[in-house]
């Protein structure tokens, strides 16, 4: 099959998956697409095995022509970074910022460290070896929350103001850090020499400050442009350009695209497009509500059809280092939501109830798409099948179990009482 067939069978399935979602399932989008996708590919496996019969090998075929890990790091995730801060109003992280800095640069470290040291050792104790090097790795590639998700997910659940700013703002942020720390760990395994603590630092801050200051620049351009045209037609232009080009040089001068990106459409959705006129701006904020959409569902479709990429372990292992994951994340995340959530309480920076609101910060910490693109983006070795196997639970859990559940365990009143007046 050509490219071109097999992506409008991807299209065609989405489609019709949130058809039967809306009218049958009724779970939230996220939910609902991947959980279809999920079934209707172990359903495709189960088929191959038992009738004989290739019901997998177009599926197969469109994974490796896309390169998922490519598209999605490269593709998708910058178009929805670029959509996603572009409607979020900087009034409402600047509230929050010191507790958004703390839980997105913070947090992610904390861990991204305290995730390899626990399942190095955990799975140890089962008999299953994993370098600790390596572990970091996964710690780095999974600490991050994912912003797409979790939003789509909690703004159902109802949550309060505050508390919906300082998520989307700490997942919006920790994309681009979980990335710069993937980059160090990979460094730390595949280099010939290992680099300093210096040199771990003076990346970081390249990659972050880098891609602030990127993103400041290619915002500022965009706003230029944006404001001496009034035709529609040439914001999508400007706009799409934006992101394609400005991605594309942080990857070209090594800064963090991701910060770029957020960076960028903050600028814009708050400086530049309240100053646009009514019959550009409600046509071009529709645009990008239907790419947002489009690029949402299509990646959650692809997160349920990539189980049929994970490598194939023995079932005793595989489930064992499934729920050593899922668990320890789960650990690590609390500990260190809990840890900076403490330290700004007792400074008085925060005024909320840091037990309530680390039960929700870490039941809210979803994972999607960003850590299967690095997962999957892992140069060959003994151990990336354990590690994609891994990435794979944690998602799975996190998006089905987690986001099904949020609205269920944190009712409003709770919710209302974790913020102090």
């Amino acid at each position: 099959m050509g490219l071109f067939l097999l992506i409008g069978i991807l299209l065609g399935l989405t489609a019709l998956f949130s058809v039967i979602n809306e009218r049958h399932l009724h779970l939230q989008s996220a939910i609902g697409l991947m959980l279809l996708a999920l079934v209707t590919s172990l359903a495709l496996a189960i088929i191959s095995i038992t009738a004989g019969i290739d019901s997998i090998g177009w599926l197969q075929a469109l994974l490796d022509k896309l390169d998922l890990s490519n598209v999605l790091l490269n593709g998708v995730l910058c178009f929805m970074l670029f959509a996603g801060s572009a409607g979020v109003q900087i009034k409402s992280l600047e509230d929050k910022k010191w507790v958004i800095l703390s839980l997105a640069i913070g947090s992610t470290i904390i861990a991204c460290g305290l995730t390899g040291f626990l399942l190095a050792t955990v799975l140890g104790w089962f008999g299953i070896t994993l370098a600790l090097t390596y572990a970091l790795v996964f710690g780095a590639l999974i600490s991050p929350t994912d912003p797409i998700a979790a939003l789509a997910i909690l703004k159902a659940a109802g949550l309060p103001e505050p508390l919906e700013a300082t998520i989307n703002g700490e997942s919006l942020f920790n994309d681009g850090v979980g990335v710069v720390l993937f980059t160090m760990a990979l460094a730390f395994v595949g280099g010939s020499t290992q680099p300093t603590l210096s040199d771990a630092v003076m990346l970081f801050l390249r990659e972050v400050l880098g891609g602030i200051g990127l993103g400041l620049l290619v915002g500022f351009i965009t706003h230029y442009m944006l404001l001496r045209t009034n035709d529609f037609g040439n914001h999508l232009l400007i706009t799409l350009a934006t992101v394609t080009l400005g991605y594309s040089i942080a990857l070209e001068i090594d800064v963090s695209g991701p910060i770029a990106m957020v960076v960028a459409g903050l600028l814009v959705g708050n400086v530049t497009v309240p100053r646009l006129s009514d019959e550009v701006r409600a046509p071009l904020s529709t645009f990008w509500t239907g790419i947002d959409d489009t690029l949402n569902s299509l990646l959650f479709v692809m997160m349920g059809f990539i189980v049929i990429l994970v490598h194939s372990l023995p079932m005793a292992p595989l489930g064992i280092s499934v729920a050593v994951a899922i668990l320890v994340c789960l650990v690590a995340r609390a500990v260190s939501v809990f840890i900076p959530l403490a330290a700004l309480t007792a400074s008085n920076v925060l005024k909320a109830d840091k037990l309530a609101m680390t039960k929700l910060f870490t039941w809210a910490g979803l994972r999607g798409g960003l850590a299967l693109a690095l997962a999957l983006s892992l140069p060959d070795s003994a151990e990336k099948p354990l590690i994609v196997n891994m990435t794979f639970g944690v998602v799975a859990f996190s998006i089905l179990v987690q986001g099904s559940t949020i609205g269920k365990l944190f009712s409003p009143g709770y919710l209302k009482n974790i913020l102090k007046s």
